[in-house]
């Protein structure tokens, strides 16, 4: 008997993680994280705490290197900082969708 191999295809479009939708992601988990009242989920409300910091800090520090990107005067320099901002505004797909 042969297997046939399946593979999935995915036609999901990456989320983008612009500083609106970082910002929007960094409230709603801190909010959710202070409806978490069970000392079982302690953990997970402290982890979901951190990630909505971390949700906060990273528009914070796309926002400025958009910014210096703007204002630099090197060609190089500007396309360097270009290349970070794109590679932290994509998640993979599926990542954040319902």
């Amino acid at each position: 008997m042969i297997k046939a191999e399946t593979k999935a295809i995915t036609t999901a479009k990456p989320t983008i993680l612009d500083i609106p939708t970082l910002n929007a992601v960094a409230l709603r988990l801190d909010e959710r994280a202070d409806q978490i009242v069970l000392i079982s989920l302690e953990e997970l409300r402290l982890d979901l705490k951190l990630a909505a910091r971390c949700a906060g800090m990273l528009a914070h520090v796309r926002f400025e290197l958009g910014e210096i990107a703007e204002k630099t005067k090197d060609h190089d320099t500007r396309l360097e900082i270009r290349g970070l901002l794109d590679d932290a505004s994509v998640a993979e797909p599926g990542v954040g969708e319902p």
